[in-house]
């Protein structure tokens, strides 16, 4: 037990900066990204479907997360940037307004009804979610793929339904519960407090230090068990972890960087006993490892035609076993938008002395709305190296609201052994919103038909 606890203060102790707001994040890629990783043979299908999942549920820091260790890219969730205005003259003490702590939202009930739906290679629905999104007033209401009404004024929060990890405002995944949430701020802390159709209940005390830190502790009763969860925001990252009441060692989840002009770096971590606690949603590889983590290391220099050189690790872990499992990757990309160069090498087994490594090298082209890639990619194994995988695509932007992209690849860089066509045609604008990704493969055994279908299409009000 005081090993527990010494953990524990030192998760707390070792990030003390400033904290970084979860709401209005924008994710660095989308569903269709993930089916180029999944087409490529960067990610198993079951990872693409881990990946689905947390985006489905709108947990993109999730999402983020498995991207960078599954697939090794670069993922950060970005704030949209706030429109400039123009500085304006202070009016004077008898013509201000009073100041109130929210602006009162409209009440003409808005929103959107949306359908999303994926299709395997037999045309077979494999995945379904419809929802229905209103707000008006204070209140926001989901039904479909979650059942919620939830309550929101200057700071308090109520919610009524299926409670999920957002409305935790939980750095870990947590299982989805029906219930009642309530969350009270009162000066610096915040008082929170749920209960579950199945009795089990938490309740939650945060403290905002000040704009740089914040702290927080969640007391969880479930029918059969008992947890204490600790979590700590800082500007370098968050640091959680999660201690079932009578099991060895906490689940602990790390996500640090550090972001500067000519250097970053960005370190992901989950460690947890043989067993995983109860009360969290985690995803399957994380579960299966007891060690799931990844670091990058990133050096830019923009005054150098805005060279990037960055290094990748991951590391997996096992449970039940001491073995440790590695992988490299090394990028590097200069060059104007114009004419782009990139080079990517992959160490796909370290503990093998890297007897198997990955080569891809590309071309990228900007012109105004319209971009052009180009790359190819080896795989050289004790000796023997497999004709190469080319890739030849285009894209159409005329603004961050109607884009259109083809990629055609030939896997074995033979067209009469095998061809697979992506395309991907997004529009959205005040009434609709669309996003239809189809994937068409040929191989010598099966001729040119339909591999898998991704369509999105929404109608707000």
């Amino acid at each position: 037990m005081n090993r527990i606890l010494l953990l524990f203060t030192l998760i707390i102790s070792a990030t003390t900066v400033a904290a970084v707001s979860e709401e209005n994040t924008l994710l660095p890629f989308d569903e269709a990204q993930v089916f180029e990783w999944w087409d490529d043979g960067i990610i198993t299908p079951e990872e693409a479907d881990e990946i689905f999942s947390r985006l489905e549920e709108e947990n993109y820091e999730e999402a983020c997360l498995l991207a960078e260790v599954y697939a090794q890219e670069p993922c950060a969730l970005k704030k949209p940037k706030k429109p400039r205005t123009e500085r304006k003259r202070k009016p004077s003490k008898t013509a201000q307004a009073p100041k109130s702590a929210q602006e009162v939202p409209s009440i003409v009930p808005h929103g959107q009804i949306s359908w999303k739906g994926q299709y395997d290679s037999d045309g077979h629905l494999k995945k379904l979610r419809k929802e229905l999104q209103v707000q008006f007033y204070y209140f926001r209401f989901r039904f479909g793929s979650q059942e919620l009404l939830s309550y929101r004024r200057d700071g308090f929060e109520a919610h009524f339904g299926q409670i999920s990890t957002l409305e935790f405002h939980s750095h870990l995944p947590l299982d989805t519960l029906w219930g009642v949430a309530l969350s009270v701020p009162i000066g610096k802390l915040r008082l929170g407090a749920f209960l579950d159709t199945s009795r089990a209940f938490h309740t939650h005390l945060g403290f905002q230090i000040n704009r740089s830190n914040e702290l927080s502790a969640t007391f969880w009763k479930f029918p059969d068990e008992s947890a204490l969860a600790l979590q700590a925001r800082t500007s370098l990252g968050q640091v959680s972890a999660w201690y079932q009441i009578g099991q060895d060692l906490p689940l602990v989840k790390i996500q640090l960087q550090s972001e500067k002009t000519h250097f970053s770096w960005k370190t992901t971590a989950y460690f947890h006993g043989d067993s995983p606690p109860q009360g969290l949603n985690l995803s399957k590889g994380i579960i299966e490892n007891r060690l799931w983590a990844s670091q990058t290391v990133t050096a830019h220099w923009p005054e150098a035609k805005n060279t990037v050189f960055s290094g990748k690790a991951r590391i997996l872990s096992p449970v039940g076993s001491d073995s440790v499992s590695a992988r490299f990757k090394f990028s590097l990309e200069s060059g104007p938008e114009h004419l782009r160069p990139s080079l990517n090498v992959t160490c796909l087994e370290a503990s093998e002395n890297c007897s198997t490594t990955e080569w891809k090298g590309g071309v990228e082209s900007a012109w105004e709305q319209f971009t052009f890639k180009t790359s190819a990619r080896f795989r050289h194994s004790k000796g023997h190296t497999k004709p190469p995988r080319i890739e030849i695509g285009a894209s159409y932007r005329k603004s961050s609201r109607t884009f259109a992209k083809l990629t055609i690849a030939f896997p074995e860089a033979n067209p009469a052994k095998s061809i697979s066509m992506q395309n991907e045609f997004r529009i959205d604008n005040d009434f609709l919103g669309c996003d239809f990704i189809f994937a068409f493969k040929k191989t010598k055994k099966r001729p040119f038909q339909p591999n898998y279908a991704h369509l999105e299409a929404s109608l707000k009000f």
